[in-house]
């Protein structure tokens, strides 16, 4: 019996030490997993090669909402905070929100820089806070290697730098002049000229629609 018992023990604490090793996961996860429940994604970063995940979750909404009309789909909020990034992957992003028939509402929050103020501009719907503020420039190029290459490198520069730029006139009130006239600077911008020139829709009063 005693042998029994010293066996029992012995499975109970390895059993309650597997329990005190498990971790519970990070705070930020559980939150993230919330937030796609309700079709929501934080983007708190540089635009780099990992945000395409947020055409991948547009992509998915819809599939689930194929049967539904659109005035019926529940909408996808993607709210922003960054400092831009990546060029290539903002304009993929963009042309997914431009195919989504589930209504996109981007919300720019204390700063949508260079590609984050992009994101912003691509929503069905665009709202800022009081004191977002957003940048409009020219990329970088980042060329190095042979001159050949260089210049290969500055001319495909060049003709995304059009594309963007396009997408800027075609989605807010920034004249082909005022665009000229500004972007090869830094040109920062707070909410009152974010609306003046339609890159944003409505500055939020009141938190109950973000509910």
């Amino acid at each position: 019996m005693r042998k029994e018992l010293e066996a029992f023990d012995d499975e109970y604490f390895k059993d309650v030490g597997v329990l005190m090793d498990t971790r519970l996961p990070e705070p930020t996860m559980l939150e993230y997993y919330q937030r796609l429940r309700n079709r929501e994604i934080l983007w708190n970063e540089d635009i780099s090669e990992d945000t395409i995940m947020i055409a991948n979750h547009i992509i998915a909404w819809n599939r689930e909402d194929e049967n539904i009309p659109t005035n019926d789909r529940k909408p996808i909020r993607i709210w922003i905070n960054s400092d831009g990034g990546d060029a290539n992957t903002v304009m993929h992003i963009i042309d997914v929100i431009k195919l989504s028939k589930t209504p996109v509402i981007t919300i720019g929050m204390g700063k949508v820089y260079s590609a984050g103020g992009l994101l912003l501009m691509s929503g069905h719907k665009r709202l800022i806070f009081e004191n977002t503020c957003c940048l409009i420039h020219d990329g970088y190029s980042g060329t190095f290697g042979t001159v050949g290459k260089v210049i290969d490198n500055i001319e495909f520069q060049k003709r995304l730098e059009h594309k963007m730029k396009e997408f800027i006139i075609n989605q807010t009130k920034i004249t082909d002049e005022e665009y000229e006239k500004n972007y090869r600077r830094d040109w920062f911008m707070f909410s009152d000229e974010i609306i003046k020139y339609g890159i944003a829709d409505e500055i939020i009063t009141q938190i109950d629609p973000l509910m």
